[in-house]
């Protein structure tokens, strides 16, 4: 089970099928935050312990880099988050087995600071500085 917090631009039928699994899911239309900017979904998703969900892969690689190269260089530290997951656009039942696997399989603390990226064909974990690698 995990806490999902779902951003504008994932499919409105993928809510119903995560909850019906018994996760958590809050969505950004719910919170009023449809039009809220990338960074402000993330620190969202942050502050309340929730794993993203998003389509919007490229963007939040940049942020998730960013989130883990910038404090260190400077001396700082930030929380621990939870993950990132970008989905590839596929039918939502396909994006519910997947999701739901992974998240039975994944325990939250296991993922944390993490961007996994759902790709049709398998998981992959990001490596900041490196690209991605096959994540099982």
């Amino acid at each position: 089970m995990g806490d999902l917090y779902l951003d504008n631009d994932v499919s409105l039928r993928l809510a119903p099928l995560l909850r019906g699994a018994g996760h958590r899911v809050t969505t950004t239309r719910v919170l009023g935050l449809s039009a809220a900017p990338d960074d402000a979904q993330i620190l969202t998703a942050a502050r309340n312990g929730w794993i993203l969900v998003t389509y919007n892969r490229r963007d939040f690689t940049m942020l998730h880099d960013a989130w883990l190269t910038w404090p260190p260089a400077f001396g700082l530290t930030l929380p621990r988050r939870p993950a990132i997951i970008a989905l590839d656009h596929a039918p939502p039942d396909a994006q519910f087995s997947a999701l739901d696997a992974f998240l039975a399989a994944t325990p939250p603390s296991a993922c944390a600071n993490e961007l996994f990226w759902w790709h049709g064909s398998g998981w992959r974990r990001r490596l900041v500085g490196t690209g991605w690698e096959p994540y099982s």
